[in-house]
């Protein structure tokens, strides 16, 4: 049984050793692609090696050719010098009727082949009938030439032989003794390039090992250089991977960037600045939002226990613990209003339901709603002038009301609240000043955030929340308009709305 399956086992080995370069071609091209398709660096590096190696072909390509055609050229020269010689010195003393019947001529034949010996000349002499006169070279006998370039390759070297007719420049097929008479016998030399083929093989041979060394350690070079130039990647890569929620103040080092890497990691740095400054300002409006929640939360939760022991049968108690559970409701309803007012700002859902209103008359109705509700300070409306604006009414006329119910609130009795509508240029203008507690420096650069309240107005009864005035900046700001703020402690304060 087991002779049976000797010869599958070893057909199985032989093609696994036969498929063996199959599969390493094959995982290497694999690797290849994986590379190419997630590596930048690979790709760069393969860039850079197909520029490097067509640079280096096109330079090897320009030193073959510059030195094989000096080469051969300077060859070509030589056997035209020694052709003109022989036109020129021997054959004249040649009588011309003698030229036609040069093959039968044993003495001029010797003449030339000897004189083509002496100059190393390869010579083909055809009478008009292009029949072979003469042939100084075994082995080219068999070949003439009526083209433009011929090249002829014996058994022994390679020849090159250029038709004058067509090339001016080289007299290689020429008329003999045409400085007398044209006559009907012609002379073709073919030059012999063999041994200049074989430098320039030579020379090929030199390069294409030179280069092979060149782009050996370009290779290495190329693959240093990359792994160089994309290690400050690298190192932002993992910065970026350790940062989380607990660590949000990590940075990209940006000291030793000096390229255009440093501007992607300032902008990913300002970006990071934002995120942390963004998660912090969430963190404490959840914070702020469940205490301000835990308040009326307790509140009712102390009433609902304190009705459930004495008040089932008490009715003072029982009142008593009803008009605090609504009043404490009412509070937790409005909180909720305006946090539910900001979540839908944040998420960028807030719509404002624009129309073309009289910004005069909604002044009017808030300066009579505020008459009935405070009368215990003074109110000044200076909004005569007639003004229309295309906005959220009702949006605009909460903004307006946040303000105002800011400066009754922290404006003492006997104080003064002046309103005032004009204009600055292109905007419409919306003035609530009071005579009231003012604020310092440090105060008025957190009013507009959330739930900040300061220890003045904590000390009050009715302190609010601290949401008003980021209300009120979400709608200005939604309308495309500003806010100015004037105040000094102790001297009153002004807000100004400016409205496109």
């Amino acid at each position: 049984m087991d002779i049976n399956k000797k010869p599958s086992h070893t057909r199985n080995r032989l093609l696994k050793i036969i498929y063996l370069p199959v599969e390493l071609i094959q995982l290497l091209h694999n690797t290849v692609l994986k590379k190419l398709e997630f590596s930048i660096r690979f790709r760069l590096s393969l860039s850079y090696l197909r520029i490097f190696l067509k640079a280096m072909f096109l330079a090897g390509l320009g030193v073959i050719l510059v030195f094989g055609g000096l080469k051969i050229f300077d060859t070509v020269s030589k056997d035209y010098t020694a052709l003109s010689k022989l036109l020129e010195t021997e054959l004249p003393s040649t009588r011309l009727e003698d030229m036609g019947h040069i093959g039968k001529d044993p003495g001029l034949q010797s003449r030339i082949k000897e004189y083509a010996l002496e100059q190393g000349l390869s010579l083909l002499i055809y009478d008009q009938n292009e029949s072979l006169l003469l042939s100084t070279t075994p082995g080219l006998a068999d070949y003439g030439y009526q083209g433009l370039i011929g090249i002829v390759r014996t058994k022994d070297s390679i020849y090159l032989a250029i038709n004058r007719s067509r090339i001016n420049s080289l007299n290689l097929t020429t008329p003999i003794n045409s400085f007398r008479s044209p006559l009907p016998v012609y002379l073709i030399c073919y030059s012999d390039i063999g041994e200049n083929l074989w430098e320039i093989l030579f020379l090929a041979k030199i390069i294409l090992a030179v280069f092979a060394v060149v782009i050996f350690f370009s290779l290495i070079s190329i693959a240093f250089t990359g792994r160089g130039l994309f290690q400050p990647i690298k190192e932002m890569t993992q910065t970026v991977k350790d940062i989380s929620a607990k660590n949000l103040n990590i940075r990209l080092n940006v000291s030793d960037a000096k390229d255009e890497l440093k501007e992607l990691a300032l902008t990913f740095n300002e970006m990071m600045n934002r995120i942390e400054d963004n998660y912090n300002r969430q963190k404490q409006f959840v914070s702020d939002a469940s205490h301000e929640l835990r308040t009326p939360i307790a509140v009712i939760q102390g009433y609902a226990n304190m009705l459930d022991r004495w008040g089932k049968h008490d009715k003072a108690v029982l009142q008593e613990s009803i008009d605090a559970i609504k009043n404490e409701s009412e509070n937790m309803k409005e909180l909720i209003d305006k946090l539910l007012f900001l979540a839908r700002h944040d998420k960028d859902t807030f719509v404002l339901n624009k129309e073309d209103f009289s910004l005069t008359e909604v002044l009017h109705e808030i300066a009579r709603e505020t008459q009935i509700i405070d009368s215990s300070k003074k109110m000044s409306f200076h909004i005569d002038r007639e003004e229309r604006i295309c906005a959220d009414k009702n949006r605009i006329k909460q903004a307006i009301r946040i303000f105002i119910d800011n400066a009754l609130k922290f404006t003492p009795p006997g104080g003064e609240i002046t309103v005032t509508l004009g204009r600055e240029g292109e905007y419409l203008t919306i003035s609530i000043k009071d005579t009231g507690i003012g604020m310092t420096k440090e105060e008025l650069e957190h009013i507009f955030d959330r739930f900040y309240q300061s220890e003045k107005s904590r000390s009050k009864e009715k302190g609010g929340y601290g949401l008003g005035l980021a209300i009120a900046k979400v709608i200005i700001l939604g309308h495309q308009g500003k806010i100015r703020v004037r105040s000094k402690a102790g001297a009153g304060s002004e807000f100004t709305i400016l409205l496109k």
